[in-house]
């Protein structure tokens, strides 16, 4: 039980810090900027917009059981975990290194930079959700179960916070980390199931979404806010899962192999 609840216990302990800190990074995260703040409605607004374009107009792909208005609805609700899930583990990978004076800082423990890195990469894609579940509304698709997604949005936050841990570490001795994960990034989008439905995958290759941890999220968002359904049990326990252990594994890893790695900072 320790072994799960030890990052639990370090964030509670360091909350206010992290609280604090986190706050200041979402206000100087634009700053300067003549939008400001307001890219954080304009960012997901964008994005959304040109994959929606993208995938009805040039792509010309549409599930034959959904209108044009509920596969656009179904395409933003892929998006919304992708664009969470990859600003994520962009930013929370080069944590580490573009902060390096917090490495041996006990008023601001390590482990808190990559944690922060991946709360506030959720601004933006928080501001989509909520864009996402107002048109849902709006095409007349309320249904309790959107209660869930709360629960599916912390798991793929705790998923994500697990794997920067490993990977901030990983970038202080490996420089080539962010490029790497470009390219995984690019695949995800390909492999998971935003932009077309299971049925649509032949069998041949249907083992790839299977063995995509983000496919798991993407699902669960999409039967949420588009069919007005529960998931799958299988699929919202392996959501549950994959967040917890991956939180509890990527806090393991980092606090023992923390020192070794910082020495190459």
């Amino acid at each position: 039980m320790t072994f799960l609840s030890a990052p639990y216990r370090t964030v509670f302990r360091s909350r206010e810090v992290l609280l604090r800190t986190t706050l200041n990074e979402f206000r100087f995260k634009y700053a300067g900027s003549a939008m400001g703040l307001a890219w954080y409605v304009l960012a997901p607004l964008l994005l959304m917009g040109l994959y929606a374009v993208i995938y009805l107009a040039v792509f010309q792909v549409r599930p034959a059981s959904m209108s044009g208005a509920e596969y656009v609805l179904y395409v933003f609700s892929g998006l919304i975990p992708f664009l969470g899930f990859t600003e994520s583990l962009s930013a929370g990978s080069g944590s580490l290194s573009l902060n390096k004076a917090v490495l041996l800082n006990t008023v601001f423990p390590a482990e808190l930079a990559p944690l922060r890195a991946v709360c506030v990469s959720q601004g933006a894609a928080g501001v989509g959700l909520l864009l996402t579940v107002a048109i849902a509304l709006g095409l007349g698709k309320f249904s309790a179960w959107i209660l869930l997604i709360p629960l599916v949005w912390l798991a793929l936050a705790l998923f994500v916070s697990g794997l920067v841990w490993i990977l901030a570490l990983a970038s202080l001795v490996v420089r080539d980390v962010q490029q790497i994960l470009t390219f995984i990034s690019m695949a995800l989008l390909i492999v998971s199931p935003i932009g077309y439905t299971k049925d649509m995958v032949p069998s041949t290759i249907a083992l790839v979404l299977y063995l995509n941890p983000l496919s798991y999220f993407v699902t669960a968002f999409q039967e949420i806010i588009v069919f007005g359904r529960a998931p799958a049990p299988w699929i919202l326990g392996t959501v549950v899962v994959l967040g917890t252990l991956s939180f509890s594994v990527g806090f393991w890893v980092f606090q023992r192999a923390k020192r070794v790695f910082f020495d190459y900072a």
